[in-house]
């Protein structure tokens, strides 16, 4: 479902004006798309980092990729945003699982006593970097298991990887919020049922999973 339908979805919802036709470029440069429109479009995006936030979704998990360096112990995960999660962290070369640690136990290893190299046991993060101790002696095959939730939308044609009817829904409530009482469904029905339907989503989700049932609904 593209981001226009989406959109579109949320407007009929409200008795509004669908925008029924792709614009061109970005939404917010978009002369034929309202202002109440574009409005929708960014309630949307707000509904879709709700949803992202809540729960470590499978469909957004990937492997990136970090091969080191010798003396180097920071490196930029470029995929890596800062509301992105590490969920685990391999050295494929050592099939060796590396442990995070606090950023105050990284520094005193790093800069207490003498600089060690060798195989990486352990790491931290900072900002869109992962930090690696002991300093890699060598190229090591580090993988990052990583939720990395998605840009906002912008284009008409851009898609969803969270599902689309909960996005529809937790819009669909935030824009009762934003301008009151909808002459049928209030804002207080509309969030209870986004919840509702989050929860359940997030229960089939977490079947594909084990030992992982920790989420967060706003």
């Amino acid at each position: 479902m593209s981001y226009r339908t989406v959109i579109d979805k949320v407007l009929t919802r409200l008795r509004e004006d669908t925008i029924g036709s792709d614009w061109s470029g970005t939404i917010s440069a978009a002369s034929d798309v309202d202002d109440y429109q574009k409005l929708v479009g960014e309630l949307v995006n707000e509904a879709k980092d709700i949803i992202e936030d809540a729960w470590n979704w499978t469909a957004l998990r990937s492997i990136e990729t970090v091969t080191t360096s010798a003396s180097t112990a920071s490196y930029d995960m470029a995929n890596v945003t800062s509301r992105s999660r590490i969920l685990q962290v391999f050295d494929n070369t050592n099939d060796a699982v590396l442990k995070q640690i606090s950023d105050a136990q990284f520094l005193n290893y790093t800069y207490i006593g003498t600089t060690q190299t060798g195989q990486p046991t352990y790491f931290r993060l900072k900002d869109n970097d992962i930090h690696l101790w002991p300093t890699p002696a060598g190229a090591y095959d580090i993988k990052v298991n990583v939720v990395i939730p998605q840009t906002d939308r912008t284009l008409a044609a851009d898609t969803f990887t969270v599902p689309e009817n909960l996005i529809v829904l937790g819009a669909y409530s935030l824009a009762l919020n934003e301008r009151g009482e909808d002459g049928g469904t209030v804002s207080d029905t509309a969030g209870q049922r986004f919840t509702l339907s989050l929860t359940d989503a997030i229960s089939q989700d977490s079947d594909r999973t084990v030992d992982e049932n920790t989420w967060y609904a706003s």
